[in-house]
């Protein structure tokens, strides 16, 4: 069965990469689901160096909306 990308509620995160001489742009997905929780924190894999880390939501480069908080439903007469 072919995954449904329209079905994906996921939202997406950037940061660079903290490591001296680095700065690669690293990019995380989180469950929309996830998203309301207390967890303010996101966790980052550079794809350049490999180093793991972490960056507080106010510091973040971007983040996506998932899609229903996106799209509103329109109805007319």
């Amino acid at each position: 069965m072919a995954y449904e990308w329209d079905q994906r509620d996921d939202i997406a995160a950037g940061s660079s990469c903290p490591k001296p001489d680095c700065g690669a742009m690293a990019v995380a997905y989180r469950s929309a689901d996830d998203a309301g929780r207390d967890s303010k924190l996101w966790k980052f894999i550079c794809p350049r160096c490999g180093i793991d880390f972490t960056v507080p939501e106010a510091e973040l480069i971007f983040q996506s909306a998932p899609k229903g908080w996106r799209l509103a439903k329109v109805e007319t007469g």
